[in-house]
């Protein structure tokens, strides 16, 4: 017999007090030591990654972009809007024009951002009766998340507001909050009115596909500070055009009597002062905040001021706007609270769930297998095989196989 023919033998052996020889089976148990852990390690990744995408990731992609960009597109009428050119000397023109078309567009941009707050540009663009009306521009910083006005970044240019300036917070509740006016510089409550599940549009109805928030805002009259606004409003008129002017406007003799008798002491140019009222009516997705549609109605008046009569008088409405979303906007609204509703739920609860659920079943296996006891293979069952033993290699005892 050739040195070369010894071999060990398959599977680690122990004797018997017998003689026999007993397998110890180390392998399968460090197989199954190995697997236990790389279950347990992970499914407590995925536990971990279930906290961090609901807790860390879920609210940071719910703010605001870093690079929004959003054009709402608005149209109604001008029930009634001043004609400025019937205020020159000598014009003919009629003072006041009724029932005309109107489009209002609105862009919502972000101009700078950090971590948790943004400057943006909010501007909007009207036409009347396809006649440009004065640009309005105006930059808040909002809380991305709560879109709550701020003062935490600089810009040039920027308004101090309170409350909500350019939408709804980014998971909207179902309960009142607080807006900012523009045109007043005062904040105004936006009250909770209950849900919609959509709309009607020009006769045609509008499915949201969840269930938007409606909020209501009623505005009362109050003197308009907005320095952009006042600056495309006539600031006076003289004195020697208000009997034109009068005549123009129609004022009944009730409204004419409230200053008639203190027109000899009127200055020669009669300062003029502006109120703002507003009716409005927003759905809002309550997922991300964003006002689906909308319903408008802006009143605008021009007064004596309190400081000439003693008291404020009402002399003309010179615009009053109405207007909603177009079907454009509208549909596009709807599809962006639908994507973003997804999207949110994928990283808040979908996924989330998914790995806590996964990540319980993968600890649980591993438990069960620390209480299974791994089987002792072929040897174990009477099939234990021998090479050929070495020069001078005793057979085993209890070995009854012939060795060749």
């Amino acid at each position: 017999m050739e040195a070369d023919d010894y071999r060990e033998p398959l599977v680690e052996q122990s004797h018997t007090p017998g003689g026999g020889v007993t397998p110890a089976p180390r392998r399968p148990r460090r197989r199954l030591i190995r697997t236990r852990v790389a279950l347990a390690i992970l499914g407590v990744v995925l536990l971990v990654g279930s906290g961090v995408l609901r807790f860390a990731v879920l609210p940071a992609v719910s703010k605001l972009p870093t690079d929004s960009n959003t054009t709402n597109v608005y149209a109604g009428t001008a029930r009634v809007l001043l004609n400025q050119a019937a205020l020159a000397p000598g014009s003919k023109a009629p003072i006041m024009l009724y029932d005309i078309p109107l489009r209002i567009d609105e862009t919502v941009r972000v101009l700078k951002a950090n971590g948790s707050l943004a400057v943006v540009d909010y501007r909007t663009t009207e036409t009347a009766g396809g006649a440009a009306l004065p640009v309005m521009d105006d930059r808040y910083v909002v809380n991305r998340s709560t879109l709550a006005a701020s003062t935490g970044l600089s810009w040039p240019g920027l308004t101090v507001a309170r409350g909500l300036t350019i939408s709804f917070p980014i998971g909207t509740l179902a309960h009142d909050y607080t807006g900012w006016v523009q045109d007043t510089g005062l904040t105004t409550p936006l009250r909770y009115a209950g849900t919609a599940s959509g709309v009607s549009l020009l006769g045609k109805a509008y499915a949201f596909g969840f269930r938007a928030d409606v909020f209501k805002q009623n505005t009362p009259p109050a003197l308009i500070t907005d320095r952009q606004e006042l600056a495309a409003l006539p600031a006076g008129i003289p004195k020697s055009e208000i009997p034109a002017l009068v005549m123009k406007l129609h004022l009944p003799s009730s409204e004419i009597g409230k200053f008639a008798g203190s027109f000899a002491k009127f200055p020669s140019t009669v300062p003029l002062v502006y109120t703002y009222a507003a009716t409005y009516t927003y759905w809002v997705a309550p997922r991300d905040g964003v006002v689906v549609d909308l319903q408008a109605v802006e009143t605008r008046t021009v007064e004596l001021p309190a400081s000439l009569l003693g008291v404020a008088v009402p002399i003309a409405t010179v615009s009053q706007f109405v207007y909603t979303d177009t079907p454009a906007t509208l549909v596009a609204r709807i599809h962006e609270a639908q994507s973003d509703a997804s999207s949110l739920a994928l990283v808040g609860t979908t996924l989330p769930l998914v790995a806590l659920i996964v990540g319980i079943v993968l600890l649980l296996a591993a438990a069960l297998l620390g209480l299974r006891r791994p089987s002792a293979g072929p040897a174990a069952r009477g099939h234990l095989l021998y090479h050929r033993p070495g020069p001078g290699a005793e057979t085993p005892p209890g070995d009854r196989r012939e060795v060749a």
